[in-house]
């Protein structure tokens, strides 16, 4: 019996398994994200539609009665009425909607990246996930703009408890820069596989069984890894560790030069999956006419090629050069981003697609265990805070880039705002060259020998929580 006890300690204690809850979190809470996205422009242009129709049909009640006189039918009527309004008229309302996550998770990140030092790391994944549960039921329920706001909003604050959690808890439990480039490249194919299962996901189940029945699907995986996470902390107690030790706040690390040329990349890459969500499937609705369940499909090759870039190219980036891999897809989803409105299918938007989300993969590879490198070696070694900003980068480019997107579309058109997106990223990407010069830790260990530099000492006791048996 004592064996087994010991067994089950030592499995929940090992690496893996949390490598495998950071995962499995991951992948429900993109899941959620891309679920929403072929459901909520078709979801609000039919409720936009029917309160057009029931305004204009209460102000026209003589015209209605004039066409009845002459043999034309209500139906015919009403059909005239949904005709005249215009799918892009809904860019600006998708924008604001998908963005407010974004928003709100601008807002939780510094708060949670606080919170990560002194409640834990997994305390806090579990709260996120939580919450992920809560704003599934909230989507499942919606049937207003105000209520998929809610659902929104409470998954922005989810996102960046299970984001900050997920990579501070990697990043502790692997310190070598080449283990650590690996597994957090398994760790975003969690969200890479979400992104693929995610917009088919949605679109088909709401296609063929209901807008609620997706979000109901996904409650009941969020409630597993919920009871999952509740074992682990319910069998095991979290002590303080004893020890002076001082956080580095976001301003302290924001003034790093690499740390805000490494955000503002992520930033700038992620602008451009984040501009094409709310945007290209209202454009597809206006221009292919396509089907609603083809929706889910046009972001799956993007969701191909994030999971090739994060799975492959963890260890590749770190051994090539990371400036140098994300300077090629930096250039690479410039271009793609410009072939995007010379499309006239959904066929044709499937390569562009694919390599938009390969070098998003690949960027997210090669910079998400830099951040950590660089706390490491030039700051206080603490996660929570790092990753905070990481976040805040993601949220700002999910924030600006529906609400600019949006608004683009509806002064100037569709193609202007992907190519103005592509040069964009083409102009921004040689400041990539300046992350060769980061140090290894090796290089800043034999730095260490000859300088009395305390920012480079690391003798403090962090100051996170640790796992103890209860004996």
């Amino acid at each position: 019996m004592d064996q087994d006890v010991l067994l089950l300690e030592k499995i929940f204690l090992s690496r893996t398994t949390f490598l495998c809850f950071v995962f499995y979190t991951n992948t429900l809470d993109n899941i959620l994200l891309t679920a929403v996205v072929p459901i909520i422009p078709e979801v609000l242009m039919e409720i936009d539609r029917n309160n057009e129709v029931g305004t204009a049909g209460n102000e026209s009640i003589k015209l209605i009665s004039a066409f009845q006189d002459r043999n034309v039918s209500l139906p015919f009527t009403k059909q005239l009425l949904q005709e005249s309004y215009k799918p892009l008229d809904e860019n600006s309302k998708v924008g604001l909607l998908l963005s407010s996550k974004a928003l709100i998770q601008i807002l939780a990140n510094p708060c949670v990246g606080s919170l990560s030092e002194r409640c834990g790391y997994l305390l806090l994944l579990t709260i996120g996930t939580t919450l992920l549960m809560v704003s599934a039921l909230v989507y499942a329920c919606a049937g207003t703009f105000g209520a998929f706001l809610g659902g929104r909003l409470v998954h922005g604050i989810a996102s960046a408890f299970t984001s900050i959690a997920g990579l501070s808890i990697l990043a502790e439990h692997y310190q070598n820069d080449l283990e650590r480039s690996r597994v957090m490249g398994v760790a975003m194919g969690g969200v890479a596989f979400g992104v693929v299962v995610g917009y088919p996901f949605g679109g088909f189940l709401y296609e063929y069984v209901g807008p609620a029945s997706p979000f109901l699907i996904l409650s009941v995986f969020v409630l597993i890894d919920i009871v999952l996470q509740g074992c682990i902390i319910c069998r095991y107690r979290w002590t303080q560790t004893c020890g002076k030790y001082s956080q580095s706040s976001i301003a302290t690390l924001l003034k790093d030069p690499f740390i805000l040329i490494t955000s503002g990349i992520i930033m700038f890459t992620t602008m451009a999956m984040s501009t094409l969500e709310p945007t290209i499937p209202i454009w597809i609705l206006d221009t292919m006419k396509a089907q609603k369940w083809q929706l889910g499909l046009v972001f799956l090759p993007d969701s191909i090629g994030y999971l090739v870039g994060t799975n492959f190219f963890g260890t590749v980036t770190k051994q090539i050069g990371r400036w140098i891999c994300s300077f090629s897809c930096m250039i690479l989803m410039g271009f793609c981003l410009i072939c995007i409105p010379f499309s006239t299918s959904v066929i044709q938007l499937m390569l562009p697609h694919f390599g938009i989300g390969l070098g998003l993969g690949i960027v997210d590879a090669a910079l998400m265990p830099l951040l950590a490198l660089l706390v490491d070696t030039r700051h206080v070694t603490t996660y929570g805070t790092i990753y905070a900003i990481a976040q805040l980068s993601v949220c700002l480019a999910y924030g600006i880039g529906p609400l600019i997107g949006g608004e683009v579309v509806h002064l100037f058109g569709f193609p202007c705002l992907m190519w103005s997106l592509g040069g964009l990223l083409v102009l921004v990407s040689p400041c990539t060259l300046a992350l060769r010069k980061v140090k290894t830790r090796e290089e800043c260990m034999s730095l260490i020998l000859d300088t009395d530099d305390e920012v480079l000492v690391t003798k403090d006791i962090p100051k996170y929580k640790r796992l103890y048996t209860d004996e």
